[in-house]
């Protein structure tokens, strides 16, 4: 995981559902904009922010996920 040193005073860190990896938060982050993963660039929508949640933007995903099982 990250190291919490590494994080700005005005950042917060998520799990990746992807990955694992972490997305970073920034506190001026509004509902509707695009967040992504640091690892993996999995792209995330802010759905709300009191509480946070984000939704995975799959289109990309699927199609990997995909064609890694025809391997």
């Amino acid at each position: 995981m990250f190291a919490e040193d590494y994080l700005e005073e005005d950042e917060l860190s998520v799990e990746c559902e992807i990955c694992g990896g972490d997305v970073i938060i920034d506190d001026y982050i509004e509902e509707d904009d695009i967040v992504y993963c640091n690892d993996c660039e999995a792209e995330y929508l802010v759905d709300s922010l009191s509480p946070l949640k984000l939704e995975l933007l799959e289109d990309d995903y699927d199609e990997v996920d995909d064609e890694e099982d025809f391997d």
